[in-house]
């Protein structure tokens, strides 16, 4: 195979060896989504099933990894990467006190809605909106979303009720409601375009769903709403959670040290979540200009080529990627001559978020980071056990590397890779415990 000819890439395949045999990955050996660290079974759980988030975790998966490691009855549970919230809702479930951070405004709200502690009064005034809205017909319009690509994302008819009940949520003045409401109509969006989430963007549904009208789209928003009242009604946050929006690779500090992480990060694998999530973002007024996005994607992770991000520090960086598998990329046939450069950019952000992590944790706080390998030029890069590498110079002891599932890349990529080369295409947690006696460790 190419690995053998090719003296940069036996280079590169004699250093993932060496630390594969170093961290001693683990793990089932099977190609498969139904997964721990899949969101399917959130789908059918109280409070985690009020947004279908494709890249978050089964609230099981962290259940797990909480009682596995918990050491204390009452656990400072941290996400910075925290998407939709499951790790920080899963922790208050379970009676832990929760901080969960995101770029992502829209993360950032569904997290706040599934975790905030709603009273009965809360629930009483939700019913109250209800109750206004069984006998409507239609409502005013006068919401104004801007951009036409979103637009084109809809049949005229639903779009014109996507908005009048937008104008409608406007008129709602208890803040918590308001939230639940918006949620709602944000939670639909989804099943009501003519568009479906395609890898790094959307692409035509072949069948597209039937058009709204304000009458059959407002017996789903009930439907909704009437799940949310369901569900706070069952539900008992035992804990305490706090999110807020900001990118964990500007320095932060967090009110208490975490005993415990759980995230994951973007992966290497091209996705702008700016535009797969473009029609929530917009539609739920997160987006309102041009210059949102642009502010979006410049405090996220370097992990795709639609952005031109400020250089990264190389000193957070991984030799490895640096050394060896940018220069062989840079000599292969590349759908985007941008790979290279994002690699590097994107372990150099891995790097600072270690590093900015460190001084938000106790001593021998344990890490878990779930992270997705991927595979440029006909070779896999084995991002799990380079992090595991990096984290281990910047004062962390890997303490385990859980394979989840093989990862089946492009047909394209994956004949170029020789049966020993595609282990390295997996899905896996990095668990990793900090010692506070490293921290000067760079």
């Amino acid at each position: 195979m190419v690995s053998s000819k090719n003296p940069m890439k036996k280079k590169i395949f004699k250093k993932y060896n060496e630390m594969e045999r170093r961290f001693r990955p683990s793990g089932v050996d099977y190609a498969t989504y139904d997964t721990p660290v899949n969101f399917k079974e959130s789908l059918e759980c109280p409070l985690h099933r009020w947004y279908a988030y494709k890249e978050g975790f089964s609230p099981s998966f962290v259940r797990s990894f909480i009682q596995r490691y918990s050491t204390k009855e009452k656990e400072i549970v941290f996400d910075p990467f925290g998407g939709v919230g499951t790790t920080a809702l899963v922790a208050e479930e379970l009676g832990h006190c929760a901080y969960a951070m995101d770029v992502s405004p829209l993360g950032v709200f569904i997290a706040s809605a599934k975790t905030h502690k709603y009273s009965r009064s809360d629930v009483n005034a939700l019913k109250k909106v209800i109750g206004l809205l069984k006998p409507m017909k239609n409502y005013k319009k006068d919401v104004v979303i801007p951009n036409q690509t979103v637009r084109r994302y809809f049949d005229e008819s639903t779009w014109d009720a996507l908005l009048r009940f937008l104008s409608f949520s406007n008129t709602i003045s208890d803040k918590s409601v308001k939230n639940l409401f918006l949620l709602a109509i944000v939670s639909l969006v989804a099943d009501l375009s003519t568009h479906k989430k395609n890898g790094n963007g959307v692409k035509k549904k072949k069948i597209a769903p039937p058009p709204q009208s304000f009458l059959s789209l407002k017996k789903l928003v009930i439907s909704r709403l009437e799940l949310f009242c369901e569900d706070i009604l069952a539900t008992n946050l035992r804990g305490e959670s706090t999110i807020w929006k900001s990118s964990n690779l500007i320095d932060y500090e967090l009110p208490q040290k975490a005993s415990l992480v759980l995230t994951s990060p973007p992966y290497a694998n091209c996705f702008d979540y700016s535009k797969v999530y473009l029609t929530e973002l917009w539609v739920g007024g997160f987006f309102k200009t041009e210059k949102d996005q642009k502010e979006f994607r410049e405090n996220s992770v370097s992990s795709h080529v639609h952005y031109s991000w400020s250089e990264r520090n190389s000193a957070f960086g991984s030799d490895i990627v640096n050394e060896l598998i940018v220069p062989y990329l840079k000599n292969e046939s590349l759908w985007s001559e941008k790979i290279p450069q994002m690699l590097v950019g994107y372990f150099s952000d891995m790097g600072r978020f270690l590093y900015n992590l460190k001084k938000n944790l106790e001593d021998k706080a344990v890490v878990g980071i779930v992270v997705g390998n991927s595979v440029y030029g006909g070779l896999p890069v084995a991002t799990d056990i380079i992090i595991a590498d990096m984290a281990e110079k910047l004062g962390y002891k890997c303490v385990d590397v859980k394979v989840y599932r093989k990862v089946v890349a492009s047909s394209q990529q994956m004949v170029l890779l020789s049966d020993s080369e595609k282990k390295f295409v997996r899905e896996s947690m990095v668990v990793l415990q900090y010692n506070e006696g490293c921290d000067d460790c760079v």
